[in-house]
C-alpha cells in the first residue's frame, strides 16, 4: 500500500516553516558606506563647480556667499540622486522607504512645536552663556533675493534632506543594531556633529542641535514617519531665519 500522502488543506499536516519576517530597515551598513562616498563625490563635484563660477566672475569672486545657497541646493539634488542610487539596487522607492508617508500626528501640532522649541533651545542657550557665532548665512541677507533663498533652503530644503538621511535613513539602522533608546541617542549626537563646523565647533550649539535632534529622533519612532519631525525641522529653522533677518533690518 503507497504511503498516505498529506492533505494539502490541512496546514498542520504540511508543517511548513514560517517565512521569516522581513527586516526592517532592508538596508545594510554597506548602502550607508555607498551613499556616504556617492555623497563624497557630490560635494566634490560641487565644490569645483562653485570654484570655477567664481575665477569667472569678479563680482562672485568679491561676494561668494552669493553663490553658496544655489550651490548648496544643488548639493542636496545630487544627494536625492545619491540616494536613488542606493535604493535602486532594491527596485524600492526613495521617499516611501525612507518613511516619507502618512501618519497619525496632527501636523499642526509639528508647527507648533517646532517654533516652542527653538525658543526652549534658544532659553537653555543663552542660559549657558554661549557666544555669539557668525555663521556663513548671517552674510546672506543683503538683498531680497538672498534672503528669500536663505529661507527656502533652510526651511525647506535642508529639513527635507536632513531628515531622510538622519531620521529616515540612518536612525532605523542604528535602531535595529543598538535599541530604540541608543539608535535615537547616536543618531542626535551625529546630527549635532554634523553642523560643528557651521558654529565653529562651539560645545553648547552642537548639543542644542543635538537635543533637538533627540526630539525630531522620536517623533520618527513614534509616528513610523519623518513628515513630521520635517516640518517640525523646517518650522524650527525658519524662527532662526527670521530672527536673523530681525536682527539685521530691525523689522519684518
Amino acid at each position: 500500500m503507497p504511503p498516505e500522502l498529506p492533505d494539502p488543506s490541512n496546514e498542520a499536516a504540511l508543517d511548513f516553516p514560517a517565512p521569516p519576517p522581513p527586516r526592517r530597515p532592508f538596508w545594510r551598513y554597506t548602502d550607508l558606506l555607498l551613499f556616504i562616498g556617492l555623497a563624497l563625490i557630490s560635494t566634490v563635484i560641487i565644490t569645483v563647480v562653485g570654484a570655477a563660477l567664481t575665477r569667472t566672475s569678479a563680482n562672485l569672486e568679491r561676494h561668494p556667499g552669493n553663490l553658496l545657497l544655489p550651490l548648496q541646493l544643488a548639493l542636496y539634488g545630487l544627494f536625492y540622486c545619491c540616494f536613488w542610487a542606493v535604493f535602486r539596487r532594491y527596485h524600492a522607492p526613495v521617499f516611501r522607504s525612507l518613511g516619507w508617508r502618512r501618519s497619525g500626528f496632527p501636523l499642526a501640532a509639528a508647527v507648533v512645536i517646532g517654533p516652542a522649541l527653538a525658543f526652549f533651545i534658544s532659553a537653555i542657550a543663552s542660559a549657558l552663556h554661549t557666544p555669539n557665532i557668525k555663521t556663513p548665512f548671517d552674510t546672506m541677507i543683503s538683498s531680497t533675493w538672498t534672503f528669500a533663498l536663505l529661507a527656502v533652503t533652510a526651511a525647506i530644503a535642508a529639513p527635507i534632506f536632513e531628515e531622510l538621511f538622519f531620521r529616515g535613513f540612518l536612525q532605523p539602522l542604528l535602531c535595529r543594531t543598538f535599541g530604540v533608546i541608543a539608535g535615537v541617542l547616536i543618531t542626535a549626537a551625529l546630527f549635532g556633529a554634523a553642523h560643528g563646523a557651521e558654529y565653529k565647533w562651539t560645545w553648547q550649539y552642537i548639543a542644542g542641535v543635538g537635543v533637538v535632534g533627540v526630539v525630531f529622533g522620536w517623533v520618527r519612532v513614534r509616528t513610523d514617519s519623518v513628515i513630521p519631525s520635517t516640518v517640525m525641522h523646517g518650522c524650527y529653522n525658519a524662527v532662526f531665519v527670521g530672527a536673523l533677518y530681525f536682527s539685521k533690518h530691525g523689522k519684518f
